[in-house]
């Protein structure tokens, strides 16, 4: 066996079996068939070479696998490895009495850590103006105008928000992702791929009209790449903002007493509000200084399992929405590998994060108590708006109650690990 580092993160295993060494762990699989079904001879006595032929994938990937799993073993324990996901196998090469190969194995870098106390982090100071209370009361009035469907003779207008069946059509057949029924969009929001939006302004309720537009160039789905569509559309409704009057009537609805308490209670909110805006940019900015200092590389592995999470994250944000990633993808003209892309550098700043503060929480010494993770159970609970017991017997009859228990330790870990962070930073 030979192992080499090929970077901070990723060490390649090679191996050979040869001569004796290979016959033996063949003869060893080989056991494993004896007793294998083959037409035209008797369980167990079937010939050595039959059993090789019929099964010849089957064999070299029962050697393939005792090969990994001893060499995998041995480099991690010789040289103190810290794996971090499943190995990369860059070859394999089986013959008559000869076995060959290599893989990689992703791992936590080494790293020395950077300075972390007695940083000097500038933290800002605010002011909760008047100004600010009224924007804020504007927002809230603004909010509460209702979406009041229009006479069916008014025309939809940018800003509306119009509800539609549409299905989609290219050289005349119809494409995957390309149909929805009772759809709602807001004209002008440039939701939709080229000019569909403009071409909905003008039309009323019942309409049925064809919208031509055309794909982009750069478009993920390469028998849609800058082919003209057309859609056939059906306007089902239009609804447009009717804004509300500041008064003490509003203020009930919005849970005030009178607009006068609405404005004193919005002061106190924007004021919690801006100190924990405020607190978390603090925290941020020393979290990032401390990293910036730090020289640590992000194993491709964890960031490309970063970039998956978001992804996904993503993905069950627009499926509240009532869309999946296909559906958007066409709707935007942005491809998966663009998005995947676009998430790296982000990814890369979180991980590299999680490792810097990781290691500072061994240096620290940082742990938390049962009973910490039990309170923590408790905050979790009420979140679910579940009781404790509940909560905990859901989570370990689907089989992820130490997953569970272990990412609660992590987060009170880390949370710890920031406030150490926080207390020995000089505040500029």
């Amino acid at each position: 066996m030979a192992v080499k580092k090929l970077d901070e993160t990723t060490y390649e295993v090679s191996a050979v079996r040869e001569g004796e060494e290979f016959k033996h762990l063949k003869e060893h699989v080989l056991v494993h068939f004896k007793d294998a079904k083959v037409d035209g001879f008797r369980p167990g006595h079937v010939p050595a070479n039959v059993i090789e032929k019929k099964f010849k994938k089957e064999i070299d990937r029962e050697i393939l696998n005792h090969i990994i799993s001893d060499e995998y073993q041995k480099a991690v324990a010789e040289n103190e490895l810290k794996p971090i996901a499943d190995i990369k196998l860059e070859k394999y090469e089986i013959q008559a009495d000869k076995a060959e190969v290599v893989f990689t194995i992703p791992v936590l870098p080494a790293f020395e850590l950077g300075q972390y106390k007695g940083l000097e982090v500038e933290k800002e100071n605010f002011e909760v103006t008047d100004e600010k209370v009224n924007e804020e009361i504007e927002g809230m009035r603004k909010n509460a105008s209702k979406l009041k469907e229009v006479p069916e003779n008014e025309e939809a207008k940018n800003d509306d928000v119009v509800n539609i069946n549409f299905e989609g059509f290219v050289d005349g057949v119809a494409f995957d992702g390309g149909k929805a029924e009772g759809y709602d969009l807001t004209l002008g929001s440039h939701s939709f791929i080229d000019t569909f939006e403009d071409q909905i302004v003008g039309h009323k309720k019942n309409d049925e009209f064809d919208v031509n537009v055309k794909f982009p160039e750069a478009y993920h789905a390469e028998n849609l790449k800058g082919k003209p569509a057309l859609f056939k559309v059906k306007v089902n409704s239009i609804k447009r903002k009717e804004e509300a009057e500041l008064n003490d009537d509003l203020a009930k609805e919005l849970g005030f007493e009178s607009v006068d308490d609405m404005r004193a209670k919005t002061r106190e909110n924007i004021t919690k509000r801006e100190e924990a805006r405020v607190e978390n940019e603090f925290k941020n900015k020393i979290i990032e200084k401390v990293v910036d200092g730090t020289n640590v590389e992000a194993p491709r592995a964890l960031v490309d399992r970063e970039i998956e999470f978001q992804i996904n994250r993503f993905a069950q944000q627009l499926q509240m929405q009532g869309i999946n990633l296909s559906q958007y993808f066409q709707m935007t003209g942005q491809t998966i590998d663009k998005m995947r892309e676009d998430s790296r550098e982000m990814a890369e700043k979180s991980v590299k994060t999680e490792l810097v503060l990781s290691e500072i929480s061994k240096v620290e010494n940082i742990t938390v108590t049962d009973e910490e993770v039990d309170n923590e159970f408790e905050v979790m609970a009420t979140m679910y708006g579940m009781d404790k017991e509940s909560m905990l017997n859901e989570v370990k009859k689907s089989g992820n109650y130490q997953r569970f228990a272990d990412e609660a330790k992590y987060r009170l870990v880390n949370k710890k690990t920031i406030d150490l962070l926080v207390k020995e930073t000089k505040v500029r």
